[in-house]
């Protein structure tokens, strides 16, 4: 499909309304606003790490007054209560730490086959101009990193799932594997402004390379219409 020339996206709006909520990450969502997504396969952060970094975040929280025992909506609450300069060190953290992890390549990596790859990135491009618009992205062997904007009444959420559903059930097919493929948690950031977007376009085009990646061990494609900045 053919990208227009032209689309209007925005980026995160304080005096507009911010919807909070959060699983194991907290999750931001502002109608329109452009997103970083970054979804992982299953298998692609060993388990004691894991528990390494739920500890980790118990022990930030708690500090902060917010404790498992709490509701769903009083922990989010609480955390948007939290100076915003607090919560940024704390998402950058979770955010720098994720990938680096990531780019050990841990796991069986099925995204290593072109064909498993481009099931990915098919779906991601699938939805273009009719529920979102597909940004940059990069499918490595183990993770994937998107810039999108959901459409109005599109979910992140509900398009991310889509295309999570949709990859695995092609890959499992295309491999013969079973079982779940993909973590069911995302990282997702709403983008801030201009220069935020340009260092995350940046780091998807760059990431193949730092993760040490050959050509063809990865998917990189870079959308038109988000203007590069100057």
């Amino acid at each position: 499909m053919k990208e227009p020339d032209t689309f209007n996206y925005r980026f995160l709006e304080q005096d507009q309304r911010i919807e909070i909520y959060r699983s194991h990450l907290p999750h931001w969502r502002q109608e329109g606003a452009v997103y970083y997504v970054t979804f992982r396969l299953a298998d692609s952060i060993p388990g004691s790490v894991l528990r390494q970094w739920t500890e980790a975040d118990a022990v930030w929280r708690a500090a902060h007054g917010i404790t498992p025992e709490m509701s769903e909506t009083e922990q989010s609450a609480r955390y948007a209560r939290i100076p915003e300069n607090l919560r940024q060190v704390f998402e950058r953290n979770q955010h720098r730490r994720l990938h680096v992890e990531l780019d050990r390549c841990h796991g069986a990596c099925p995204l290593r086959n072109p064909a498993a790859a481009q099931q990915v990135a098919g779906a991601l491009h699938f939805h273009h101009g009719t529920r979102l618009h597909c940004g940059d992205f990069v499918v490595m062997p183990n993770h994937v990193h998107w810039v999108v904007v959901p459409y109005p009444d599109n979910k992140l959420q509900i398009v991310c799932g889509s295309v999570k559903q949709y990859s695995a059930t092609q890959i499992n097919r295309l491999t013969g594997r079973t079982g779940s493929l993909w973590q069911h948690e995302n990282f997702d950031h709403v983008v801030r402004n201009a220069g935020e977007l340009q260092r995350i376009r940046d780091y998807i085009r760059n990431n193949p390379q730092k993760a040490h990646l050959s050509q063809g061990d990865y998917i990189y494609h870079k959308a038109e219409w988000i203007l590069d900045e100057q």
